[in-house]
């Protein structure tokens, strides 16, 4: 309908509008949790292989992790012929990467814990909920970017050699097949 105005009034409401927003309900909480499970992927890569639990169910204690990153340095330059100065300074540059990614992990639970609070809500707080997904897309850009920062570092130590040889070494134990 026209008003007077010339604008066109909002159509009423029909039964097929009703799940149109629905279905935005669930692909903006299917967004948010998967920005939280983009955040989750980057964490866990830097914590350790398989997702970073270790042992019984633990999460691994810092000093464990340290000296984890620390033996798979050794392990893998190893087999490029890296220098002892340079395997310290490749472990040395992981290390203070995954210690700063691992720093960004409060900030992950506490946006955990309001996903939970907006789900279980009476109503769904919309902008809250886009605040939290937003906020957890920039907690994953930050942890991506220094997880690239910190193997950019690393792999400066090597030769460019030494480099090629290890990507060879990936590529031949399967780290980097195209599926």
């Amino acid at each position: 309908m026209t008003e007077q105005n010339g604008s066109r009034s909002p159509a009423p409401e029909t039964p097929q509008s009703a799940p149109r927003r629905s279905r935005r309900g669930w692909i903006i909480v299917g967004a948010a949790v998967g920005a939280v499970a983009l955040l989750a992927g980057a964490l866990t890569a830097v914590e350790a292989h398989g997702g970073g639990w270790h042992g019984h169910g633990g999460r691994m204690s810092a000093e464990a992790f340290s000296e984890h990153i620390e033996r798979h340095v050794k392990s893998v330059l190893s087999d490029v012929d890296a220098t002892p100065e340079q395997e310290a300074q490749v472990t040395s540059i992981l290390q203070a990467a995954a210690r700063d990614v691992h720093a960004l992990k409060e900030q992950h639970v506490s946006a955990h814990q309001q996903l939970h609070e907006i789900l279980a809500a009476a109503t769904i707080d919309r902008a809250r909920l886009e605040t939290v997904r937003a906020d957890q897309l920039r907690l994953a850009d930050e942890a991506s970017k220094r997880i690239v920062d910190g193997v950019a570092d690393a792999a400066e130590v090597l030769t460019p050699e030494q480099r090629a040889a290890l990507v060879a070494n990936m590529e031949h134990h399967g780290h980097w097949q195209d599926d």
